[in-house]
């Protein structure tokens, strides 16, 4: 008999945070900044695994950067979802594991804890970053942890999310931002640079955003290392 191993599902939107996240027993699924691709792939994942269950997955995060939607919070700070809510749907947390994070994280970095709104596009505009925050009252905005947090409800699995704003509630991303990605989460680089020939005027915008989301990348590897292996999971009990 095969005894399952524990695993945990990171669900990230850029490569580059699904290599942050990587080690023993993580399984990393990236969207690619594509909703669609996605639902698609979270579609076809299964959680018991292959190989008889040796690498079940045991729980669920969503890991990586975010639009800041309230007032002062800065490129870099993290936050911790209480609850994640998309439309009319919202989901809540796993309790332990999200003190446990907290607990580790505390007085190491700008930790925030409250609502994450998931959407399946990007909000580059501050004006719509200001009305999500007046409507829902949340603290940041991405595009995976709605379907995570479907995901893990879907199969009864633990789940919490971890980002790092990179672009705060005042900032508007050059349009460049939002058709930057492969499918693969990596930046295409020949969109980038066309687009740059196309429209120059962007350059200090895209040079801004580029600033800002290193500081976010910085406090995701900061956080990775801090948590451990699996994120606390399982420090608590859970």
């Amino acid at each position: 008999m095969t005894i399952a191993k524990p695993g945990l599902l990171v669900v990230t939107g850029l490569q580059r945070e699904a290599d942050i996240a990587a080690g023993d027993g993580v399984i990393t699924l990236c969207s690619g900044g594509r909703p669609e691709l996605l639902r698609e792939r979270l579609s076809k994942f299964s959680p018991a695994g292959t190989n008889g269950g040796e690498h079940s997955v045991r729980a669920i995060l969503s890991f990586g950067l975010a639009g800041g939607l309230a007032p002062g919070l800065n490129p870099g700070d993290v936050v911790l979802a209480a609850h994640v809510t998309a439309g009319d749907a919202r989901s809540g947390v796993t309790l332990d594991w999200l003190d446990a994070m907290t607990e580790k994280l505390a007085g190491v970095a700008r930790v925030h804890t409250g609502l994450i709104a998931g959407m399946d596009r990007v909000l580059s505009k501050s004006a719509d970053k200001a009305a999500l925050h007046a409507l829902s009252g949340a603290l940041a905005v991405d595009m995976e942890s709605h379907m995570a947090a479907a995901f893990a409800r879907q199969h009864d699995l633990p789940f919490v999310v971890l980002r790092a704003i990179s672009d705060p509630a005042t900032r508007s991303l050059p349009d460049l931002a939002s058709d930057a990605l492969t499918p693969d989460g990596n930046v295409a680089l020949g969109k980038v640079i066309g687009g740059l020939l196309r429209q120059p005027g962007q350059l200090p915008a895209l040079v801004a955003a580029g600033i800002d989301s290193e500081r976010a990348f910085a406090s995701l590897r900061r956080c990775r290392r801090l948590l451990g292996p699996l994120f606390g999971f399982g420090g608590s009990n859970l």
